[in-house]
């Protein structure tokens, strides 16, 4: 497992300005050593959100994801998400059971994607509480139940989580181990940029950069799914 301190350190030496085994310390630096933990730091926010899909960055509901009788709207802070980016929303991504019931009472609700379809649905005029067969996102970015939920139900589902700044020595990036060295090497590119390094040096350093990137988009990107009708 590679720390934040030892990706510094990797920057470091395939940066080549830098002697020996450095920085010592992701913290109180200067100089040079303080550039190359700031550009590591970015590089490494700058892989998170190349995309909005990477695997490592979804996470399930946790078991506070419940709901309140006659309450529709749920914020992250609702059900304790700290680190919320976005709801996923594929098909078949959100189902629901009574809490005092358990899982054999389990069923899937469908996503409404549009929220005036919602609104004209579940937010107008008296509504009856229910059990809810669908979900929406509001404007505010709040998860919508319809109908109003009329017991306490667990809500299964999952959420992309926001980026994550590395800053102690012993952080750890949260992607597969085996493509750590892509941060160090897109942290070169960047140095490279900031120094104004000769083109071959920032174009080797691009090269590495695009070897693990290839890798890491083929193993935590969703799979393309050719969709297929039945011949008439």
């Amino acid at each position: 497992m590679s720390t934040f301190l030892q990706i510094c350190q990797m920057t470091s030496r395939e940066s080549g300005t830098v002697h020996g085994v450095e920085p010592k310390s992701t913290t109180g630096q200067i100089g040079r050593l303080a550039k190359v933990v700031a550009w590591t730091a970015e590089a490494w926010r700058e892989v998170q959100n190349l995309h909005d899909n990477w695997r490592w960055m979804r996470a399930e509901f946790p078991s506070t994801a419940l709901t309140v009788a006659g309450t529709a709207r749920y914020t992250p802070a609702s059900w304790n998400i700290t680190d919320l980016a976005s709801w996923v929303t594929e098909r078949r991504s959100v189902s629901i059971y009574v809490s005092a019931t358990g899982v054999s009472d389990e069923g899937e609700i469908s996503f409404m994607p549009d929220w005036i379809d919602y609104r004209a649905m579940y937010d107008r005029g008296t509504q009856n509480n229910n059990r809810p067969t669908h979900w929406a996102i509001s404007p505010a970015n709040e998860f919508c139940l319809g109908s109003k939920p009329n017991a306490v139900f667990r809500v299964k589902g999952e959420y992309m989580k926001t980026a994550v700044t590395l800053s102690d020595s012993t952080d750890t990036p949260l992607c597969p181990v085996r493509f750590h060295p892509i941060i160090a090497w897109k942290a070169v590119m960047l140095l490279c940029q900031h120094d104004e390094a000769p083109l071959e040096f920032f174009a080797g350093a691009q090269q590495k950069y695009t070897q693990y990137l290839s890798d890491l988009r083929r193993d935590q990107l969703p799979k393309v799914r050719i969709a297929s009708e039945p011949l008439a």
